[in-house]
C-alpha cells in the first residue's frame, strides 16, 4: 500500500501503518518508514491504556507528535472520535473509532489477526447506546463522555456494574450517568446549575439510547431526502415492470373482446 505522508516541524515522512494488537487483545496501530529498502519502526499511533476497547477503537498517542495525529486522522479518513476521554498519568487521551474498510485496505493480514484475537468485543449489549453517544460527540460541541463500565475490565473495576458511563454537556450545562445494576437500566441527568438530578428507568436498552438522541433531536443533523433526479431513477426502476403489467392486461382484454366478437358472429 502507498504510504500516507504525515508533515510534522516542516519535515515530511512517508509514513506504512501496520496493524497490530495489544496483548488484551486491543487494536495497535503502528507507523513505519522505509529505510533502504526496509520498513523502519517509526512511532505508534495507538496507546494501549488498561481495560478493553471496543472494536475497531483506539487512544491516540500524543506524547510524541503532539495533537498533530488527530488532524492527520481526519484528513486522511482513517477515522473519528467516539467522544471518550481518558486521563492516564496527567496526560489525555482521545479514544477514537478507526474506519475498518480502510484498515483491512491498508493492512489485511494484520487487520484479519486483529479480527481474529480480538476479546472482550462489546457484542451488542449496549451497541445503540455507545452509537448514539458517539453520534453526539461528533455534533454537539464538547460533548464527552468516559466509561467505567465492569465489562471493559479497567483497573479497580471489580464490582463495578457492566455498564456505566458518564457524560458532560457543557453546552446545555447538565451532566448523564448511564447504568446497568442487575436487572435495572437507569438514566441519570443531572443540572449542573442547579444540581438536582432527575433519573429515568428502562426495561430495554433500546429506550435508554432512543431517548438519549431525543433530548437533541432538534441539534442533530436529519438525514439529507432525496434529490429529485434520485426519486426519478428510483421511480424508473418500477416503471418497466409496470408498464408491461398494463400492456399485458391490455393485450388480455383485447383478446377476449375478440373472442366475444367472434362468438357474437357465429351467432348470427
Amino acid at each position: 500500500m502507498k504510504p500516507i505522508p504525515f508533515n510534522m516541524k516542516g519535515t515530511e515522512y512517508a509514513l506504512t501503518i501496520k496493524i497490530a494488537t495489544y496483548p488484551e487483545g486491543n487494536l495497535a496501530i503502528k507507523l513505519y518508514q522505509e529505510s533502504f529498502g526496509q520498513l523502519v519502526f517509526w512511532d505508534s499511533l495507538t496507546v494501549n491504556l488498561s481495560g478493553l476497547c471496543p472494536k475497531d477503537c483506539g487512544y491516540i498517542n500524543t506524547r510524541s507528535a503532539g495533537k498533530r495525529f488527530y488532524a492527520w486522522i481526519k484528513r486522511n479518513g482513517l477515522g473519528e472520535r467516539t467522544g471518550q476521554v481518558r486521563l492516564e498519568d496527567g496526560v489525555e487521551y482521545v479514544e477514537y473509532l478507526f474506519n475498518a474498510k480502510k484498515l483491512k485496505k491498508l493492512d489485511p493480514d494484520g487487520y484479519t489477526y486483529y479480527e481474529r484475537r480480538l476479546k472482550g468485543e462489546l457484542g451488542r449489549r449496549y451497541e445503540r447506546l455507545y452509537l448514539a453517544l458517539r453520534r453526539l460527540a461528533n455534533h454537539i460541541p464538547d460533548f464527552h463522555y468516559t466509561d467505567y463500565s465492569g465489562w471493559r475490565g479497567l483497573q479497580n473495576s471489580l464490582g463495578a456494574p457492566p455498564l456505566r458511563v458518564e457524560a458532560e454537556d457543557p453546552a446545555h450545562h447538565r451532566r448523564f450517568t448511564f447504568e446497568h445494576r442487575g436487572i435495572i437500566l437507569r438514566t441519570t441527568i443531572t443540572d449542573c446549575d442547579t444540581n438536582i438530578a432527575l433519573s429515568s428507568l428502562y426495561r430495554r436498552r433500546e429506550d435508554m439510547a432512543a431517548d438519549l438522541l431525543a433530548l437533541f433531536q432538534d441539534e442533530l443533523p436529519a438525514f439529507m431526502p432525496w434529490s429529485e433526479t434520485r426519486r426519478r431513477e428510483s421511480d424508473a426502476r418500477h416503471d418497466p415492470p409496470l408498464a408491461q403489467t398494463f400492456k399485458e392486461t391490455s393485450e388480455v382484454r383485447q383478446k377476449a373482446s375478440k373472442k366475444k366478437s367472434r362468438k357474437r358472429s357465429t351467432k348470427s
